[in-house]
């Protein structure tokens, strides 16, 4: 049991951390004036082995990640990774101030430093749509087209060119306001997470249809299967209180999936143009199924009130049955379950077919974090220095040595035991520290299907390549900690998912707001949470979706899905 524990708290300390987060531009900020390009005759940089031959400051502001955790008296400013960077690349890193991620505060300071006219540090990170799209209207930030051209490595730019839909929120007017950082997506859809303790004590079998489905969620609520003698288990979990798409853990894209539309998201109908997910007919039936479900006890009575936090309760308190999510369901908030469960154990299955035998639909995340925005004052010197520490980060998909980075990572990330990575945290000096947050991003370097293809290897318990290894190298996770078993039901995850990659419907509107958006969105979003929410308690019928549907389109709908697909058509290949 303590064992357990330990491994649950050495995972949590790895856990996913989600940053949740209107200004004016300036009259000194023209959105109409043409952002600088790097100039042809600015000289070179003199590299000499990997180092410029003097430093060359870059000032940045920094988001605090909640998970991100420091050691030996550092600090986002000074580090070890901010010290490689200076020492190894001739790259100084000057941080001008911090603001935390996780209650809003780095978003809102962001606004509040482009309406105060404030000089903007050379480079930062932007993880909310709507705050970049402000900075790239300001005319504050560069085009960075001809720079990434220019100046970015054969790497990053393949890297990049495996999701070039990751452009298309920073683009205007054919032009790249920003980079966009991205991620490995694969993974990021719903498996069916099941808890196998429960499917094993009442002799189940993991449900491929629909039907199915129901029968074993009849059973994880009327047959005990936690054993303590009381009918206080949910068969499903699922978020829904602000919105009911979104929610990483207790995802419900899936849920409505099996009656063939996905709410509030935008993807093409038969005719190609972008359709409106939540007032699709699918949508109906789906509200109704939900309806039953809830008369039949199958989800909480206060399932209105289910966000991300309240899923993670009901899972850590070993209630919930079944539920969608990522991949690192398991290690969040599954671990948590775990540390007062060591038997308990969610696995990840194919989802089951929809009503009449139809494929099920579900979400795929979008394939970028958040957007490296360059202020148009920048100076070539520091411009070409910060594509030097970005190309050099992507060196590792060049390589076949997994220590590459081991000038910040060795004691922090891991220690080397026998020419092996040990990732185990009591091997560590003063604990692990996960140095990718330290970068001037925040994340990981990423090149998709090398990533991809490395956590396939590791998942199917291959043996792994030094290449392998070194792809896994800017994430301070060289090779399958023993100490963390829940990373290889992560990787499980991901298999399970690429099982169906068919049904993934991805979020084909990757624009700011449009205007109609910007003025009726909160209202229609009401509109819509009420008739859904209603029809789910049984206070409408089914048929008020019709209606609802109706008003939506009246109501500014039909305005937005023109704006949506003007959009669409300028972006699209």
């Amino acid at each position: 049991m303590k064992k357990k524990a330990k491994i649950a708290a050495s995972i949590l300390a790895m856990s996913v951390g989600i940053a949740s987060l209107a200004a004016c531009s300036s009259n000194n900020g023209n959105s109409e004036e043409a952002s600088p390009s790097p100039s042809s005759s600015s000289p070179a940089l003199n590299i000499v082995d990997g180092k410029i031959d003097h430093a060359v400051t870059i000032t940045t502001v920094r988001g605090e990640d909640p998970t991100a955790t420091f050691k030996n008296g550092e600090n986002y400013s000074d580090n070890v990774h901010t010290r490689w960077a200076r020492d190894t690349l001739g790259v100084d890193i000057k941080t001008l101030w911090t603001s935390p991620t996780g209650d809003g505060s780095y978003d809102t300071k962001l606004k509040l430093m482009l309406s105060s006219g404030d000089k903007l540090p050379d480079i930062f990170v932007s993880t909310q749509q709507e705050t970049t799209s402000m900075f790239i209207e300001s005319g504050k930030v560069m085009d960075v087209s001809e720079a990434f051209e220019k100046y970015a490595s054969a790497t990053w730019k393949a890297a990049l060119a495996e999701t070039p839909t990751a452009w298309q929120p920073f683009m205007k007017d054919g032009k790249k306001y920003a980079i966009p950082v991205i991620r490995q997506n694969m993974g990021t859809q719903s498996p069916l997470w099941i808890r196998q303790d429960w499917l094993t004590k009442l002799n189940l079998q993991a449900p491929t249809t629909l039907e199915e489905l129901e029968k074993v969620m009849d059973a994880f609520v009327n047959q005990d299967p936690d054993g303590n003698g009381k009918k206080d288990t949910v068969a499903l979990d699922f978020g829904m209180k602000d919105a009911f798409l979104g929610y990483p853990i207790g995802d419900t894209s899936w849920i409505f999936g099996m009656f063939g539309a996905i709410p509030e998201r935008w993807y093409p109908g038969e005719d190609g143009k972008l359709q409106y997910g939540s007032i699709q007919p699918g949508i109906k039936n789906a509200l109704t199924k939900l309806k039953e479900w809830k008369d039949k006890g199958y989800i909480a009575t206060d399932i209105a009130l289910h966000d991300f936090n309240k899923v993670a309760e009901t899972v850590a308190a070993g209630k919930v049955g079944m539920l969608g999510g990522e991949n690192w369901l398991m290690v969040y908030p599954g671990s948590l379950m775990l540390a007062s469960n060591p038997t308990a154990m969610y696995v990840p299955y194919t989802l089951p077919t929809g009503e009449g035998g139809q494929k099920t639909l579900r979400t795929i995340g979008v394939p970028y974090t958040s957007a490296i925005l360059i202020s148009k004052d920048i100076t070539d010197e520091a411009l070409q220095a910060f594509f030097h520490y970005q190309n050099t980060l992507y060196t590792a998909f060049e390589s076949d040595d997994p220590f590459l980075f081991k000038g910040f990572q060795e004691g922090y990330d891991y220690v080397i035991k026998d020419g092996k990575a040990d990732m185990s945290e009591q091997d560590i000096p003063g604990g692990k520290a996960a140095t990718m947050k330290y970068t001037l991003t925040g994340a990981a370097s990423i090149y998709p299907s090398k990533t991809l293809a490395t956590d396939i290897k590791i998942a199917k318990g291959e043996e792994l390549t030094g290449s392998d290894l070194a792809s896994m190298a800017t994430t301070g996770i060289i090779g399958v900690d023993a100490t963390n078993p829940l990373e290889l039901i992560t990787r499980q995850a991901t298999l399970v998912a690429m099982e169906q990659t068919d049904s993934d419907v991805p979020e084909y509107f990757l624009g700011s707001s449009t205007d109609t958006m910007s003025s009726r969105n909160e209202l229609l979003k009401k509109m819509q949470m009420d008739t859904f929410t209603n029809i789910i308690y049984g206070k409408a019928s089914p048929d008020e979706f019709d209606s609802f549907v109706k008003k939506w389109k009246s109501s500014g709908g039909d305005d937005i899905t023109k704006e949506v697909n003007e959009w669409y058509d300028s972006v699209k290949q």
